[in-house]
């Protein structure tokens, strides 16, 4: 696909969801059909309909699988609000499976018993998965990326190495750098995360999954702001923000940015498809690496297909689709990699991560996109 396919395509995609009213939508449980919501880009979807749809069905006669995008972090966090409500009233929370979702959203979700534990599930593939990867036996991790710094090497020969250094950058090439609106495209969320953690002296320990309150964090989210608002003259239409990780790529593409913030795995598909320029690259700072991770999955424990959900669970993390999840998606794997393909094995061996820094989700998220809003993107609004 070039260029101007891709930027017709992802448009054209873009408005078929809006019209069908796919982000967010609500799916029908029925016998069969598995309903599996996204949290994550066109990309994600793509690689599922292309891939995991047609190998799961074809290895489980009678079964379909209804992939619905989500629309987002505050959309998806609407569904699981669904389903806690549907646990405590013993109804069907019309879900069966969410994608690049965690376990700590709503509050108090996994103390309730919301989501299946995988650990006990019983699954045949759960042995290989990486234990490094493994934050939670919650959430089943599938495919690992991170946030780098996507830029156009004949404008930018040598890429900041720092999170100042880039501040530098944005600040002496004004209207040349653009990132995401963090509720609509996790790359802007990770931006603004790194940011976060840079205002507060890189000390990554002052963020976990389970100490966020409104007064804790506001002495944060001030300094923040701060910082969001000295640069926001300098971004792309002097504080313009985009819709998403691929309107962001498309301003690059287009040559209206020379630099944007892109999850690793839909830059490398960028490049690969020649829908960006030649001169395309990707750099990572040096000093503390953008936030990144490994997306997971969940399953209600409430589900009506629940069996056929942690099956699917299973299918996800074996070494079928986990050698399409680097090959096809340009994603890491969820799983050891002595159980990969041997020849991606020998590919990937130099680039394969044994950490990546993140950022909490689950209580943290809503109240710092809430605050971007009200702060920084004042007139926007949310979703």
């Amino acid at each position: 696909m070039k260029r101007r396919e891709f930027l017709m395509t992802s448009t054209a995609a873009g408005a078929v969801a809006l019209s069908t009213g796919l982000m967010g939508g609500r799916a029908f449980a029925a016998p069969g059909v598995l309903d599996v919501f996204f949290n994550s880009d066109v990309n994600v979807v793509d690689f599922w309909t292309m891939n995991v749809k047609p190998g799961f069905e074809a290895a489980n006669p009678g079964v379909t699988l209804n992939l619905v995008s989500g629309g987002g972090g505050a959309q998806m966090n609407a569904i699981a609000d669904r389903a806690m409500a549907a646990l405590q009233t013993a109804t069907d929370p019309q879900v069966d499976f969410m994608e690049a979702m965690g376990p700590y959203y709503p509050a108090g979700a996994i103390d309730a018993g919301l989501w299946v534990d995988f650990s006990t599930a019983g699954l045949s593939n759960f042995g290989i998965v990486n234990p490094v990867v493994m934050e939670s036996k919650w959430a089943l991790p599938y495919r690992g990326s991170q946030v780098v710094m996507f830029y156009n090497s004949e404008k930018i020969a040598t890429p900041p190495s720092t999170f100042e250094e880039l501040t530098a950058w944005i600040k002496a090439n004004p209207g040349r750098f653009a990132y995401a609106r963090p509720d609509v495209g996790d790359s802007g969320a990770c931006f603004i995360e790194r940011a976060l953690q840079e205002v507060m002296g890189k000390d990554l320990s002052l963020f976990t999954n389970d100490n966020f309150t409104p007064e804790y964090a506001e002495p944060m989210f001030a300094k923040l702001w701060a910082y969001l608002n000295d640069i926001a003259p300098s971004l792309y239409g002097e504080g313009q923000y985009t819709g998403g990780n691929t309107p962001s790529i498309q301003l690059l593409a287009s040559g209206a940015v020379d630099m944007t913030i892109a999850w690793s795995d839909m830059a490398l598909e960028a490049m690969r498809k020649e829908v960006v320029p030649p001169s395309a690259a990707v750099a990572q700072l040096k000093d503390l690496a953008f936030v990144g991770g490994f997306s997971g999955v969940v399953v209600p424990n409430s589900a009506a297909n629940k069996d056929l959900a942690l099956k699917l669970a299973d299918y996800v993390i074996s070494p079928e689709v986990q050698n399409k999840v680097v090959s096809e998606l340009g994603g890491f794997p969820g799983i050891n990699w002595e159980a990969m393909d041997p020849e991606l094995q020998a590919k990937f061996k130099d680039v394969a991560p044994t950490s990546i820094p993140s950022f909490p989700g689950g209580t943290w998220e809503p109240p710092l996109f809430d605050g971007w809003y009200r702060n920084v993107g004042v007139g926007l609004s949310a979703g």
